[in-house]
């Protein structure tokens, strides 16, 4: 590519690097000599070092050392390396691999960015990334902001996705008509991230036949359409019929969800005397109990009568917050679905 700057650093971790956190002890446990454990300032694995995120300061230029900057299949690998050998870990909390791993991706788009690598190249990096983000949302849902900050976290994704889906543009440009179904997901995962947006629908609508006539693309047009007339009934219906990754996506829109179906039933059921059945509302709204379910409830200033909820127009708290994401799958499966729904 005309312009185009070639990294020449040929592993995870520039050596300058490695032996600069070795010496300030800035290792990651995930990164040193397995016997060396237990010692103060331990050496670092050639083979499990990644290159970690570092801001560039005012008048410091990023690319002034080539060898500082890891090329694509550098890259890929190292990717390869983080969603094989360090998400699927289980002897470790989730939350300490997620905060690992979300530093060292920021590090591969830093170099991915400073080299503008080929559309090809910038696609096989974005698209796992942005399965990693999307599964982290359910993963880590029920977490304290001390182990995950939700809005860091769709931000990275949000970032990912949008310029994912320009390199689509670009390369359509150089081969249309070219069908792929990691794009297919992507561009599926999108419009359900970003429900009932009209950009979103238009895109989704404005794509080549063969995507638009994908049958989870179909699936999550109606989703967003339903969201865009206010019919959530249908919405949460059709979520739990998507496939894993889909319905991770769609469920990050959840709390928000439940917070406009409940609005919209303090004044369609507003009453005094009459209450909604309790177990309808929470299979509606896809709750796991009906402990959440009340929980959220009184959030929104809404009365728990027997169980049931009393919808009163008066005493919805407009202006409350929405409530948490609540996972929707329990560990183990999520657990189960890696390493491919990330590497698919």
């Amino acid at each position: 590519m005309s312009g185009s700057i070639l990294g020449r650093c040929s592993s995870m971790c520039p050596d300058k690097e490695r032996r600069f956190r070795e010496k300030e002890g800035l290792l990651h446990p995930f990164e040193i000599v397995e016997s060396q454990k237990n010692v103060k300032k331990p050496e670092a694995d050639p083979q499990k070092i990644i290159k970690c995120y570092s801001r560039s300061g005012a008048g410091k230029s990023m690319v002034h050392d080539l060898t500082q900057l890891r090329p694509g299949p550098v890259l890929l690998s190292t990717l390869r390396y983080l969603f094989t050998q360090i998400v699927t870990r289980s002897d470790v909390d989730w939350a300490v691999i997620y905060n690992f791993v979300f530093d060292r991706l920021r590090a591969v788009r830093q170099d991915l960015i400073i080299q503008r690598l080929d559309v090809s190249t910038t696609i096989k990096i974005l698209e796992p990334i942005v399965r990693f983000h999307v599964y982290a949302a359910q993963r880590l849902c029920d977490r304290s902001l001390e182990d995950f900050v939700p809005k860091f976290n769709n931000q990275h994704l949000l970032e990912c996705i949008k310029e994912l889906l320009v390199k689509y543009d670009e390369r359509d440009l150089e081969s249309s008509n070219l069908f792929c179904s990691n794009r297919a997901q992507i561009e599926t995962l999108y419009l359900l991230l970003y429900l009932g947006e009209s950009a979103t629908i238009e895109r989704a609508l404005k794509l080549p036949a063969e995507y638009r006539k994908s049958p989870t693309m179909k699936m999550a047009v109606k989703i967003s359409l339903a969201w865009y007339v206010r019919n959530y009934v249908q919405v949460c219906r059709a979520i739990v019929k998507l496939p894993p990754l889909l319905a991770m996506a769609a469920m990050i829109n959840l709390p928000r969800i439940r917070r406009d179906t409940l609005q919209v039933m303090s004044s369609a059921y507003n009453s005094t005397q009459l209450c909604y059945s309790g177990e309808d509302l929470r299979k509606l709204l896809l709750y796991k109990s009906t402990e959440q379910l009340h929980a959220e409830c009184r959030n929104f200033g809404l009365d728990i009568i027997n169980e049931n909820i009393c919808f009163q127009k008066c005493k919805f708290k407009v202006h409350e917050r929405e409530g948490k994401l609540q996972k929707a799958f329990p560990d183990e499966m999520l657990h189960l679905f890696l390493p491919k729904i990330i590497l698919n």
